[in-house]
């Protein structure tokens, strides 16, 4: 029974400090072929909690990818990725997902306007 109860306790503990990004948002300039990625990942400290990779696919097919060792700010991630050799196509199926070095991941669609 102890062991149950200190287990739930530290899950809990745990818990209350990683969380997944709470947003992607994206832009992509056709003009550039520069797809801009900001992350929403509040933490406190941006060395032992942060965006660890932003992975960037084409339906399953990863196009492009980017590692971290910290998180540049206690608030964001931001990437630039250069698509100059082969540029998006408006009606791809683009998706970002930024994964987080302790607990989860967030992703979100590019939006073609």
């Amino acid at each position: 029974m102890g062991k149950k109860i200190f287990l739930t306790l530290f899950l809990f503990a745990f818990g209350l400090h990683a969380h997944a990004p709470k947003a992607v948002d994206l832009a992509y300039d056709v003009e550039t072929a520069t797809l801009s990625v900001k992350v929403l990942h509040k933490v406190s400290n941006q060395d032992k909690h942060h965006i660890k990779r932003i992975a960037v696919f084409e339906n399953k097919e990863l196009l492009a990818e980017k590692t971290y060792e910290r998180q540049e700010t206690a608030e964001t991630q931001e990437e630039i990725f250069l698509f100059i050799d082969k540029p998006l196509k408006k009606g791809d199926a683009v998706t970002v997902v930024a994964y987080c070095s302790i607990f989860g991941k967030k992703g979100a669609p590019l939006k073609w306007e």
